[in-house]
């Protein structure tokens, strides 16, 4: 049993050997048919060697591409698998690099001051109705009594009390 193992062996080893024999003579052959044919002959050769390359390389290339792109195949379990697996390395993919935010907040003390904005509006209204339009400013009732800047108090304290809220508007 153990000659046959090795004759059996020893008959690969043979062929392989043929099979080295006769691709090292045509190599040889081919390069003896360049040196004595002429340029166009040498340079029509070399094409057909480079196409026969190319079309084993599209031939693995192809073979390939169907178990690189198994969404390509007529199975729709493989496309769907093949989706799956294609958004979950979506999902996991995390940019490395830094990104700088730009800050678009407003400042600590903005929103404090458009709220007193707003309060001491209310209270200058509030004044002006408590004390008849005399006080917080008595010029209005003294030098206009009989026209429109009589009530100049409220405008004053409604004029404060739309800027804070146009300010709170603005806010971020």
């Amino acid at each position: 049993m153990a000659l046959e193992k090795k004759s059996t062996t020893d008959d690969a080893d043979k062929s392989s050997e043929k099979v080295s024999k006769k691709s090292s003579e045509q190599n040889s052959a081919k390069s003896a048919e360049k040196d004595k044919g002429s340029t166009k002959d040498s340079a029509a050769s070399e094409k057909t060697e480079k196409k026969t390359t190319a079309d084993k390389d599209s031939k693995k290339s192809s073979s390939s591409s169907k178990k690189k792109h198994p969404k390509r195949s007529g199975n729709p379990a493989k496309a769907a698998k093949a989706l799956e697996e294609e958004s979950r390395a979506a999902a996991n993919r995390v940019s490395r690099t830094p990104k700088k935010i730009k800050d678009t907040a407003s400042p600590r003390w903005y929103a404090p001051t458009m709220v007193t904005l707003l309060v001491i509006g209310l209270l200058w209204v509030v004044a002006t109705y408590l004390f008849q339009g005399k006080y917080p400013l008595p010029y209005f009732v003294e030098h206009h009594g009989g026209d429109w800047l009589f009530n100049g108090n409220l405008y004053i304290g409604f004029l404060i009390m739309m800027s804070g809220f146009l300010g709170l508007l603005r806010w971020k």
